[in-house]
């Protein structure tokens, strides 16, 4: 019997090591257990990731808009400095530390302001840790530009002169007035040869531009007195049964298309004289307007020059549309909508006013557009001609100063340039 068990006990030992090497029991809790820690190790590499990301965006948007705000030194009036601006857009951000000393100025008169910074952190893991990944470095850099000679800027004003300008004591045009003359002075004062052009449109009924450029002029028909106009009349059919004041061309000094001026007080004194009158035609306006930008007004352009009423420091204005390192820009302003002309009804009007403004935009041309206590149709052609909404303004009377100022400061922004 003992032997009998012997044998059995031995039996057993022998098949044990090979039965549990043959046996699948258990394996499956084992795989899912590898498979449960490879989970866990993928979605804390995509979490930290994300972290690292976000931190890096921030950080990056920070150093963007410090950099060009240090090379905007027209814009600050002197208050701060290259240094102090770059830092204190930093400190808002709660990132002094990260900037520390990771930023290089310097200032020539051959390249201009230059503004770099590469601020630097280390963002710590959450869950990569526990495979002894402790955190991930976060680095971002950036630099900006204020060329000292080589931008160039031109800058079409189209004003609204109707006689509902006038209306409420004037404070319409008083404000324009005020607004319009602060944005000189602000692009002009310090205005060195010819860098920056400020050509001013006044429009009503009608446009009244500088004679001297008349016979330069192509395909204009129906000219009224020195105001003319883009389409042959047919007929006209007198329906007048009172005495009224039909003048359709002022040729008021006052009221005269100003191009290309250079010089702050010459720009105040033009934007001073201007006085509300007749009614509204937006199209012929910006239509004025925008061949201050056509490189083939240029022979009228040299002509002003060579007669004196525009200055030297403006020739070849306008520039060639290929011409490196040229902004153009219009400000559109109007109180009303188009109304009541003979040449077009008011639909085709807009119609006109929004085929300039695309032909505009084509040719890179920002637009910025204001619709000045206007009404519901005037804003929503402001709307869609202007660059995009953020150029899109709708101030009432004690904004408009607000609005031009920040106008004045964003065109300034498009001659930088982020150079990395």
């Amino acid at each position: 019997m003992r032997m009998r068990t012997s044998k059995v006990l031995d039996s057993v030992r022998r098949e044990r090591p090979a039965g549990f090497l043959r046996s699948t029991s258990g394996s499956f809790s084992v795989f899912s257990l590898f498979v449960f820690l490879a989970m866990i190790l993928v979605a804390g590499l995509a979490i930290d990731m994300m972290r690292h990301e976000n931190a890096r965006v921030r950080m990056q948007g920070v150093t963007d808009r410090a950099v060009l705000a240090a090379t905007m030194l027209g814009n600050n009036n002197g208050y701060a400095t290259p240094e102090q601006l770059l830092q204190s857009y930093f400190a808002a951000a709660d990132l002094t530390a990260q900037l520390g000393n990771n930023y290089q100025i310097t200032n020539s008169p051959w390249t201009g302001l230059n503004v770099t910074a590469a601020p630097r952190a280390t963002m710590p893991n959450q869950l990569l840790n526990l495979i002894s990944i402790d955190n991930f470095p976060v680095t971002t850099s950036a630099s900006a530009r204020e060329a000292a000679v080589s931008a160039w800027l031109d800058l079409v004003m189209v004003i609204d002169i109707s006689g509902s300008m006038g209306f409420d004591g004037g404070g319409r045009i008083i404000a324009l007035r005020q607004a319009a003359s602060q944005l000189a002075t602000q692009l002009l004062n310090d205005n060195q040869d010819g860098r920056i052009s400020l050509t001013l449109v006044p429009y009503d009924t009608s446009v009244y531009p500088p004679p001297a450029i008349l016979p330069y002029l192509n395909n204009v028909h129906g000219t009224v007195g020195d105001c003319p106009d883009f389409r042959q009349w047919t007929s006209i059919t007198d329906t007048v049964n009172a005495e009224m004041d039909l003048r359709e061309c002022h040729t008021d000094a006052w009221g005269e298309i100003h191009p290309y001026m250079g010089n702050a007080s010459q720009a105040v004194t033009a934007i001073n004289a201007l006085q509300p009158r007749d009614v509204t035609s937006i199209d012929l306006g910006l239509r004025w307007g925008a061949a201050f930008f056509d490189p083939t007004l240029r022979p009228a352009v040299d002509q002003l020059i060579t007669d004196g009423s525009v200055s030297n420091d403006f020739d070849g204005r306008p520039f060639d549309w290929n011409e490196p390192n040229v902004v153009r820009a219009v400000i559109l302003l109007t109180d009303g909508e188009n109304c009541c002309g003979h040449r077009y009804s008011e639909s085709q009007q807009d119609a006109n006013t929004l085929a300039v403004c695309s032909e505009l935009k084509d040719k890179g041309v920002l637009i910025y557009t204001i619709a000045f206590e206007a009404s519901a149709s005037g804003q929503t052609l402001m709307m869609n001609c202007a660059s995009s909404p953020a150029h899109y303004f709708d101030p009432a009377v004690g904004g408009l100063m607000n609005v031009f100022s920040s106008i004045a400061s964003n065109v300034v922004t498009q001659t930088l340039r982020l150079t990395q």
